[in-house]
């Protein structure tokens, strides 16, 4: 049996297979997902960040790693938006962050109930129903290496 090779991590990772949790919360079966959604077809665009793990399997074959890939958790991880002009499509792109040890993109697992929850929250703020507010829950844990976060290179992370 030949060996297949896994796909290479991309920079930017589409959010598609996260829609069916949000079509599934409270508020969420309004929208559809557009993976197609362009700039100019939306009423408001933005970067929100998320959390998640990141997850290097190019580094379980390094000598210190035992076999275990690399990972790290981030709560800075650069999430386009985009609702489109008629509030009914969507599209979410995460942008990836590099390993440490090897300088590789690595796989991104996104906190699923954290990224519905700050989605709908922004679509709430967009289309007006509900007003602007600045949250002092959040606070960070390390430091955010915008060297390694694709976002911070296309001059878009909020960092």
């Amino acid at each position: 049996m030949p060996m297949t090779r896994k796909k290479k991590p991309k920079r930017e990772i589409d959010a598609a297979k996260h829609h069916a949790a949000l079509a599934q919360a409270d508020g969420g079966s309004q929208y559809e997902y557009d993976p197609t959604l362009a700039i100019e077809d939306c009423r408001k665009t933005g970067v929100r960040h998320m959390s998640g793990v990141f997850i290097c399997h190019a580094c379980q074959y390094k000598p210190n790693n035992n076999g275990r890939p690399h990972s790290w958790g981030s709560g800075k991880v650069c999430t386009e938006l985009y609702l489109s002009k008629d509030n009914k499509t969507y599209r979410a792109v995460f942008n990836a962050q590099q390993c440490n040890q090897c300088n590789r993109y690595a796989r991104f697992k996104v906190n699923e109930k954290k990224y519905v929850d700050k989605v709908l929250d922004t679509f709430e703020l967009w289309t007006g129903r509900r007003a602007a507010y600045r949250s002092e829950l959040h606070k960070s844990t390390g430091p955010h290496d915008s060297s390694r976060c694709y976002g911070c290179v296309k001059g878009i992370c909020l960092e």
